[in-house]
């Protein structure tokens, strides 16, 4: 009986002791969370300021080489704001309507400095941005005041996300900014076609269950087998029926989501603490492979990789299988933790956006005719990219040097098979 005694005891107590530390390393991981949602929210704030006021510089000025730096502003900062808001639990239904104006004022600010579009054309949509920008921001900012304060933490964030009511404030944000999208940008009828594809109409496969979503997350994840998962639905007026899980499996706190049609990963956030790095990235990039492969992701390959102190960010593009070309169009990017290889990020919206290419003419391309003398091509390869009408074209992809002035500098280049016209021309830095 003393015994018996005993061990309940001690087991009492080292149960105890083991709920204490995991309640500590989740209160850890809450406070640094908060804290990185914190910082990003606070950048949002100011690069929408920001945003607005470098839209307003454009109209200054009567021609495009006089307001090239303001354009090129409004690019940069459209593109970071997207950036901080894809790491924040937002509504997903503000955050989609969001996301798509940020890339449209972005693609057009872009489009204006490369003469694409008459200059009528984008003063009265950028004059229509500014406006729209103001009653924006001081709608944001009504919105945003007491997100973070009085103790408010990514708990209370994913419950206000998953509650039967949807927030009104992110309800009236996500209205406005479709409304603002439709008349400063309206489509055009090639636009029209790649909007169904990012409202991911076209997917032919049918609808998949909760509990089928739910099998498919533990089968591409088994580490969190014994996590504790909340499931939701995405809302009736979404651009597209999806599956969003919520997760938490001690120290780590994640979502994804699915699609409703045919039960594909869209996306996963992990957050965990970081431990040193020991693995390569080679040994990360062939992990990233095989779980895309695990996915149903087969027909990718690698394409780049870039890393920061604790984790590698990996690009892989989708190869048609027709011409063998890569489609860039068609890409997922994956987060890897360099301590173990752990896949804590997945966007694979792109790859379910999917491209319907088409087979062109090759005509055949003399490098030695097409360059001037002195340019040395290194590698050569087809690969689909968009023209300005958003077509997508085959294209001989080639990287070249050149020495201009002592400088020897780099090229990627895409030009079209069929046209010969340089659909787009870079320096790699």
């Amino acid at each position: 009986m003393k015994k018996l005694l005993f061990l309940f005891c001690y087991a009492t107590v080292a149960l105890s002791v083991f709920a204490w530390s995991t309640s500590a390393k989740n209160e850890q991981l809450t406070l640094l969370l908060n804290g990185q949602y914190t910082d990003k929210l606070s950048e949002a704030s100011e690069q929408l300021t920001e945003l607005e006021s470098e839209v307003r510089k454009v109209l200054l000025y009567r021609d495009t080489s006089s307001a090239s730096e303001p354009l090129g502003n409004v690019w940069r900062l459209s593109s970071e704001m997207r950036n901080n808001l894809s790491s924040l639990p937002l509504d997903h239904q503000f955050s989609s309507e969001w996301m798509n104006y940020l890339t449209r004022l972005g693609d057009y600010a872009d489009l204006a400095s490369r003469g694409a579009i008459p200059q009528e054309k984008w003063e009265k949509a950028l004059g229509n941005a500014a406006a729209n920008l103001g009653e924006f921001t001081d709608e944001w900012s009504v919105a945003t005041k007491d997100m973070f304060i009085g103790g408010t933490g990514p708990d209370e964030w994913f419950a206000r996300m998953q509650g039967d009511v949807p927030d009104k404030r992110w309800a009236d944000l996500g209205h406005a900014v479709k409304t603002y999208a439709e008349s400063d940008f309206p489509l055009t009828s090639s636009e029209h076609d790649e909007q169904k594809k990012k409202d991911l109409k076209h997917i032919p496969e049918k609808p998949v269950s909760r509990e089928a979503v739910i099998r498919e997350f533990k089968d591409l994840f088994p580490d969190y087998a014994n996590a504790s998962v909340h499931v939701s639905e995405s809302a009736k007026d979404a651009p597209y029926p999806f599956y969003h899980i919520r997760f938490q499996d001690g120290v780590r706190i994640g979502y994804a989501d699915f699609t409703e049609k045919g039960g594909h990963l869209l996306s996963l956030l992990v957050e965990r603490p970081a431990g040193e790095g020991t693995m390569s990235e080679a040994q990360i990039r062939e992990r990233a492979g095989r779980f895309l492969e695990d996915a149903g992701y087969a027909d990718v390959v690698f394409e780049e990789s870039r890393e920061n102190t604790n984790f590698w960010h990996l690009s892989f593009v989708r190869v048609d299988p027709g011409t063998g070309a890569k489609v860039f169009a068609d890409g997922i990017q994956v987060k890897a933790a360099k301590d173990n290889g752990e896949i804590l990020g997945v966007n694979s919206m792109e790859y379910i956006q999917k491209e319907n290419v088409k087979p062109q003419p090759v005509k055949p391309f003399d490098p030695a005719e097409f360059f001037t003398e002195g340019t040395k091509v290194h590698s050569t390869e087809l690969a689909y990219t968009a023209n300005r009408e958003l077509v997508q074209r085959l294209c001989h992809l080639i990287i070249a040097t050149k020495e201009v002035g002592g400088k020897r500098d780099t090229y990627r280049l895409m030009i079209d098979t069929e046209t010969g016209e340089v659909l787009k021309n870079e320096i790699l830095h």
